[in-house]
């Protein structure tokens, strides 16, 4: 039972590292677009990430599209996507304007496409059929901001029809569902939280290994966590409010990073004595990248509650994480004992996160 439990632990993180390959890397991708209506014209934009242009640029690989492959494709960009992303008034011919296309930068890198709907007669509503990118990545999340609401496109539910004379749907509920979905589909937030949980049961006192309580492993969890939430929320706050920007290359590198350096210090140490200042100053880093997919979405004005909220999503998502994998780590230590755990789960568990993370950073750190 106790090698069954070994290999279960070890064809899992084999998995976790199959999917941490360049070529699945974005198991998960966003748009961002925002839609408004006065008389008789529609203004609608929408931005897709410069990771994600490959098929619609004909790049012929899945990688980063430079702004000059943007700026010479904007004709094939363009059409793709209002292609896939269609803007109708019932009962009205309305002409198409072309649209800009151009890259930006904000928080990450973007392609933005603009275009604007003139009516004949004054708009009483808007149906938005949503097809983009499903085919690509059944996971994929288009967001779309209406006034002060927010309205998901997702594989089951592809369009939206707004009412010029109602309010948009309620915004709360998707900024804690996308705090939420980012951190359980963000395969690189969960190897970094399993790294920190893989060694909360062990405690080292006077050279001996043993394990620990199940309350002292729960608090051994909790101040790391607590320590990961303050770290990210701090950053994600002041990079959300565009106090602080840095290169999206470098975050997301430095995020691969923290999964290595975790990883490696769980073989060196299985009870590292500062986890907690180790884990928020990589919760920092963290952070900025939860920020890369908030700033897009936030209004205007009142971004305080939509902060918030997303905040808590990510809270959610990432107690999630612990409940599942924390019992996981504690049972195979009582099964196997701390020291046989630490000589067969600590190495397995070592070897596909490190591998896991040093992929992810080549290929950001030097656009693989």
């Amino acid at each position: 039972m106790s090698s069954r439990a070994i290999t279960l632990v070890g064809a899992l993180l084999f998995v976790l590292v199959v999917l941490a390959s360049p070529a699945a890397a974005h198991q998960s991708s966003y748009t961002y677009a925002s839609m408004s209506a006065s008389g008789t014209r529609v203004d609608f934009e929408i931005r897709l990430s410069s990771m994600d242009l490959f098929e619609a640029l004909q790049l012929g690989e899945d990688r980063d599209a430079t702004d000059g492959e943007i700026a010479a494709g904007a004709d094939a960009l363009r059409a793709y996507v209002l292609e896939r992303v269609q803007l109708v008034v019932p009962g009205q011919q309305c002409a198409q304007s072309k649209g800009e296309v151009r890259a930006i930068e904000d928080g990450q890198r973007f392609a933005q496409i603009q275009t604007v709907l003139r009516c004949p007669k004054a708009i009483a509503s808007i149906e938005l059929g949503y097809q983009l990118f499903f085919d690509l990545d059944e996971r994929h999340e288009g967001l779309l901001r209406v006034g002060d609401g927010l309205v998901q496109f997702t594989s089951d539910n592809r369009s939206y029809t707004h009412d010029t004379g109602n309010a948009a749907p309620e915004e709360r509920l998707g900024f804690l569902r996308s705090g939420a979905v980012h951190v359980l589909y963000g395969l690189d937030h969960i190897l970094f939280l399993v790294s920190l949980l893989v060694v909360v049961g062990l405690r080292k006192e006077a050279e001996v290994l043993g394990a620990r309580t199940i309350k002292s492993s729960l608090q051994s969890a909790a101040a790391i966590v607590t320590a990961f939430t303050i770290g990210h929320s701090l950053t994600l706050v002041v990079a959300a409010l565009g106090w602080v920007a840095l290169p999206s290359r470098f975050v997301e590198s430095m995020i691969a990073a923290s999964i290595v350096f975790v990883a490696v210090e769980n073989l060196l140490s299985p009870d590292p004595p500062h986890r907690p200042w180790v884990t928020l100053l990589f919760g920092l880093m963290h952070g900025l990248g939860f920020a890369s997919m908030l700033r897009p979405l936030l209004p205007a004005e009142d971004v305080v509650v939509p902060l918030l909220i997303f905040n808590l999503g990510v809270e959610v998502g990432q107690l999630a994480i612990v409940v599942v994998a924390l019992p996981v780590f504690w049972g195979l230590i009582a099964m196997l004992g701390a020291s046989r755990y630490r000589r067969t789960v600590i190495p397995i568990t070592t070897a596909a996160l490190a591998i896991a993370g040093l992929l992810w950073f080549a290929e950001r750190a030097f656009a693989l």
